[in-house]
């Protein structure tokens, strides 16, 4: 039999095991470092509260009683899988038991010398097809992001039998400073040796407004198959306190008054609370600093004066997230001639 294990706190000598009837009004999936410090530390404040590890698969049960730090607190081994009990649907269960009997009959035949078996002898396979519709069914009225979800199945083969309406998405931009730097062509003296040792020099936020075009075509040209819909969210669509929603998030440029400035375009089912938006900021920090960002500053962007590569985060200055209306606030920057490119 495979070992099972769990983490647990065990009473010594306990003198009753009484328990409390909880109704959990709202799963928070927290990043695994966030959960082990309020694990650790119960009476910590923290804007999320009930809690299961994005990463492990244990949780907290906390009841705040209207403050922003746990009250009471349980905590509660193997979470994640009465998570995924809790969102498991009558179908999927119907399957579940399916397979189990199944399995119990060719066992039992197992041992009277039978070796091989037929599985469509087996099991109804075209009950396992109508669960399986529905299961999908049900699972997708379960997303904040499907307005509708229903099995339209009328037994005609090779046509539609699921029909889904998707909720209007809402668009929500972040902008940050950009770090542009282009690469210096060598000079030589007259014995040939090179004159300067730097390879790039940063240009001007006036400077950078002329490579508009050629950094956005570079973006674009950058874009996987798999990000075709979804953006750099293809990638963390597995991130339970995001995946439903947060649909998209597509990187850009834009120009904003005289600055070009980086964009992070999400678009949002329904409204993020406080801890959501603050875990958004944070994915989209750490994709400038070195997720997408950091790959894509390695690329060279070709232009008629040269190489230029791109920085999404720069480490040496004040860089900052801003939303649309923070951009829109700020004060423009004092007018500078540049002269066009030819």
């Amino acid at each position: 039999m495979n070992k099972f294990y769990m983490n647990g706190k065990l009473i010594h000598k306990a003198s009753d095991h009484n328990t409390k009837r909880c109704e959990v009004e709202k799963w928070v999936f927290l990043p695994h470092s966030d959960f082990e410090r309020l694990k650790a530390n119960p009476y910590q404040e923290h804007e999320a509260i009930t809690a299961a590890s994005e990463y492990g698969d244990d949780g907290l049960l906390i009841e705040a009683e209207g403050f922003d730090y746990p009250r009471l607190s349980m905590f509660v081994p193997d979470a994640k899988s009465i998570y995924e009990r809790y969102h498991t649907s009558e179908p999927e269960l119907k399957l579940h038991d399916m397979i189990k009997d199944t399995v119990e009959k060719i066992a039992e035949l197992a041992h009277t010398d039978k070796t091989d078996f037929t599985s469509a002898d087996m099991i109804d396979m075209d009950e396992v097809e109508s669960l399986v519709k529905d299961a999908i069914v049900q699972q997708l009225a379960m997303r904040n992001d499907i307005k509708m979800a229903k099995n339209t199945d009328i037994g005609v083969d090779f046509q539609p039998d699921i029909h889904v309406e998707a909720e209007k998405l809402t668009e929500l931009k972040f902008y940050c400073p950009l770090k542009v730097q282009r690469g210096i062509q060598p000079t030589f003296d007259e014995d040939g040796e090179d004159e300067f040792f730097e390879d790039t020099e940063e240009l001007s936020d006036f400077e950078a407004l002329e490579y508009e075009s050629e950094i956005s075509g570079a973006i674009e040209a950058y874009q996987s198959d798999e990000e075709e819909n979804r953006g750099i969210m293809a990638y963390l669509g597995d991130r339970k306190r995001f995946a439903d929603k947060v649909y998209s998030i597509f990187p850009s440029v834009e120009k904003v008054g005289d600055r070009l400035l980086g964009v992070f375009t999400c678009h949002i089912c329904g409204e993020l609370d406080s801890y959501e938006y603050d875990e958004l900021l944070k994915e989209l920090s750490g994709q400038a600093l070195d997720g997408w960002g950091e790959g894509f500053e390695q690329h060279e962007i070709h232009t008629s004066e040269g190489d230029i590569y791109v920085s999404f985060y720069d480490t040496c200055g004040a860089w900052d997230l801003m939303t649309e209306e923070e951009v829109k606030a700020a004060p423009e920057s004092p007018s500078e001639d540049v002269s066009m490119r030819m």
